[in-house]
C-alpha cells in the first residue's frame, strides 16, 4: 500500500499589497454607488431612506408590507418605480383627508345640497382610495 503525501504542497502566493487594497478600495466605492436602503416607521406611515446618505427616497407609505416589499426590490434592481409609487402614495393620502373632511361637512352642514355634494364626493373619494390600496398591494 503505498502511502499519501502529507506535506502542503502548494507554493505561497505573493500578493502585493497596494494592488489588493486598490481592488478593495474599487469594491468598497461600487458598493458606495449603489446605495442601501431601509424601512424607517413614522408617525403617518414608513419611510424608505437612503442609509448611507439618510435622505428620504419615499416617504408616507401607508402599509408596512408595502414598504418592506419595496425596500426589497430597490436593493436588489435600483431606483426604478420610485416617481409611481410616490404618485400613488400621495394619491391615497389626499383622498383619505378629502373623506375626513367630507364626513366632518356632512356632520356638520345645516345645508343638504352640501351634504348631498359632500357625500356624492366621498364616494369618489373612497373608490379612488380603494384603487391607490390596489396599486400599492403590487409592490
Amino acid at each position: 500500500m503505498h502511502t499519501l503525501a502529507t506535506k502542503h504542497t502548494h507554493k505561497r502566493k505573493n500578493f502585493n499589497p497596494k494592488l489588493v487594497a486598490n481592488k478593495l478600495d474599487k469594491l468598497a466605492k461600487n458598493v458606495a454607488k449603489k446605495g442601501i436602503f431601509v424601512v424607517k416607521k413614522t408617525k403617518t406611515g414608513f419611510d424608505i431612506i437612503n442609509y448611507i446618505k439618510k435622505e428620504v427616497l419615499v416617504a408616507d407609505i401607508p402599509f408596512s408590507k408595502t414598504a418592506n416589499n419595496f425596500c426589497d426590490t430597490i436593493n436588489k434592481e435600483g431606483e426604478r418605480g420610485v416617481a409611481q409609487l410616490t404618485h400613488h402614495v400621495r394619491m391615497y393620502h389626499k383622498h383619505m383627508n378629502d373623506i375626513m373632511f367630507y364626513k366632518h361637512t356632512i356632520r356638520t352642514s345645516k345645508d343638504t345640497t352640501k351634504v348631498f355634494t359632500a357625500g356624492v364626493r366621498m364616494q369618489d373619494s373612497l373608490g379612488m382610495v380603494k384603487e391607490a390600496k390596489h396599486h400599492l398591494a403590487f409592490y
